[in-house]
């Protein structure tokens, strides 16, 4: 989920007014980088991925996008050479600017139709997209970051984000947050580092927490461990990608927020193991001297045993 935030003099009119009459959410949009627009030599349009409109209101003379990104736009029919994409990207946003009554808006109803597919494989898709906008200044020493779908750490099975945006996993469910990125050039400094960060008290990081970045592109992948409690919680996972100390090369950073919901199923046996475990410890003494003093301490070992389970083993989440 992204959100896009305009002033009213950057929305073209026609667009004003679905947002107006709430005609806009469910649609879908292309989300694209735009530079120079107004240049008559260096534009450069590059279409990026495709979205969902989810909200849309204007607030304030501020117009207010929130946006569910789904698939990246297939670039095979763009070129790799910067001048080209620059010839294309003019006469487009000429389209654009004549669409408009000669006006340029970065939030535009209509767009002229782009050399553009969607399906495919999306890490291919991806990495072609970032291809070429390493082209442009404003990213030709940036390095981009994929975090594809969490998956089970133990299977294929993937955990699907809810429609507001949130990853739900439970605390018998541990995670594998796969993590790609890629660089146009590679350079020792400054010193790259990737990282995931958590809250470190419902959920935390059970693999490495940081990786030196020391070429332009690989993969790898942090492990998110939910900690068991007695109630569901809120939290979130941050992924970012840069220096560690601020400077000229920008950083990447990616955050979504996880519910982490404990599991009533394991409340109700701990509940169960737990009295059961009480009341074979307290039946030597309701049994009395009288009773074996044999069958006294064997029931309150097994209950000792039960209450064991219930605190050390089913209070703490499986590896």
């Amino acid at each position: 989920m992204i959100q896009f935030r305009y002033e009213a003099q950057y929305v073209a009119p026609p667009l004003q007014q679905k947002v107006a009459n709430k005609e806009i959410i469910g649609q879908r949009a292309l989300i694209g980088f735009v530079a120079d627009a107004t240049s008559p030599d260096d534009a450069f349009l590059l279409p990026v991925r495709v979205a969902e409109i989810v909200a849309a209101e204007c607030v304030a003379e501020v117009f207010l996008f929130k946006l569910r990104v789904t698939e990246h736009v297939d670039l095979d029919d763009y070129s790799l050479a910067r001048a080209d994409i620059g010839v294309q990207s003019r006469k487009a946003i000429d389209k654009i600017i004549e669409g408009n009554s000669g006006s340029y808006y970065p939030a535009v109803l209509k767009y002229p139709a782009l050399p553009i597919r969607t399906g495919g494989d999306q890490a291919q898709l991806w990495i072609s997209v970032a291809r070429r906008l390493a082209l442009h200044p404003t990213f030709e020493n940036s390095y981009f970051m994929r975090v594809d779908q969490p998956a089970h750490l133990a299977g294929p099975g993937a955990f699907p984000f809810e429609p507001q945006g949130r990853l739900s996993l439970g605390d018998l469910k541990p995670a594998r947050l796969p993590v790609s990125f890629y660089s146009q050039r590679y350079a020792e400094t400054p010193k790259i580092t990737l990282t995931c960060s958590t809250d470190g008290r419902f959920l935390r990081v059970s693999s490495d927490a940081s990786h030196d970045v020391a070429l332009r592109y690989d993969s790898t992948e942090f492990w998110l461990q939910p900690d068991a409690s007695s109630f569901d919680a809120l939290t979130h996972v941050t992924i970012r990608l840069g220096p560690e100390e601020a400077g000229t090369t920008p950083v990447a950073s990616v955050r979504f927020s996880v519910i982490i919901k404990h599991s009533r199923v394991r409340l109700l046996s701990r509940v169960i193991i737990s009295a059961a475990g009480a009341i074979l410890v307290a039946a030597p003494a309701i049994l009395g001297p009288s009773s074996s003093l044999s069958l006294r301490i064997v029931l309150a070992v097994v209950g000792s045993g039960f209450l064991s389970a219930a605190t050390i083993v089913m209070g703490r989440p499986r590896s």
